[in-house]
């Protein structure tokens, strides 16, 4: 896990972890969860099949892209 911050440098406002399939993100300032939840309106709007951006739980992110994306967004219902 890679641990980044909105000032570089400054290890305690995210952590990153980069899977198989997606790249999670887990802040730790609330500004920052809210900045991610307004993305998820955005990002995963109808117009934008990929990526796809899923909150859960609550304060944990997960942006897929390519066929994972695709199949999430379906398991999902496409939203």
């Amino acid at each position: 896990m890679r641990e980044t911050g909105g000032v570089w440098g400054d290890p305690r406002s995210a952590k990153v972890q980069i899977g198989e399939e997606f790249l999670e993100l887990v802040p730790e300032k609330a500004h920052d969860v809210n900045v991610l939840r307004g993305w998820l309106r955005r990002v995963n709007g109808p117009n934008y099949p990929q990526p796809f951006l899923v909150e859960g739980p609550p304060g944990c992110f997960r942006l897929y892209v390519g066929d994972a994306a695709e199949r999430i967004r379906t398991a999902r219902g496409i939203q």
